[in-house]
């Protein structure tokens, strides 16, 4: 299955849960700088808003960020960018506890990739994985190898690498919601 696939059963699981089990949409917290594309509440008394994954319809020219960072990118880390606008993509894989980057409505993928890029050689490193989330509680970073495609777990303290998924396709068809 591809990314997006697995992605649109993902967001179908999420959506299916909340109604089942609260009759509502998710929420997520209210960020005043998001564009709220995919609010479908005012924020209540928690600062909180009910939100709808959408499928992306203007997709990412990723040329430009691929010669801006002089890096081609694994097709998987293109087709998650470039499938749907969302603010939470999280769950339990396994016993840990993950959070992917959101794709919020305009984000900036040259800043962040250009970020990433900048923070790995400011470190002394290569520039070949690509966090695309956090594993709690440990707060470790969760990379995309950009050349095999493969999920590993970083341990900042080690610098060790150990590895969580063979694509990115099987951590989100693994992902379990919250019960």
């Amino acid at each position: 299955m591809s990314v997006k696939g697995t992605m649109t059963d993902y967001f179908q699981r999420l959506l299916d849960y909340w109604n089942e089990k609260y009759n509502t949409f998710p929420k997520a917290p209210w960020d005043e700088d998001i564009n709220p594309l995919l609010y479908l509440s005012e924020p209540d008394e928690e600062e909180y808003v009910f939100w709808k994954p959408v499928e992306k319809k203007d997709v990412e020219n990723f040329s430009a960020i691929e010669t801006e960072i002089r890096m081609p990118l694994h097709h998987s880390i293109k087709d998650y960018f470039n499938s749907y606008l969302f603010l939470s993509l999280e769950g339990l894989y396994h016993s840990n506890y993950i959070y992917l980057e959101p794709v919020e409505p305009d984000k900036d993928l040259l800043s962040y990739f250009k970020n990433l890029k900048n923070y790995e050689e400011s470190q002394g490193k290569e520039f070949r994985y690509i966090q695309i989330g956090f594993i709690s509680p440990d707060e470790m970073a969760i990379n995309l190898d950009n050349e095999t495609g493969k999920i590993y777990i970083e341990d900042y303290e080690t610098d060790n690498l150990k590895l969580l998924a063979n694509s990115l396709e099987e951590l989100i068809e693994e992902i379990k919601l919250k019960k």
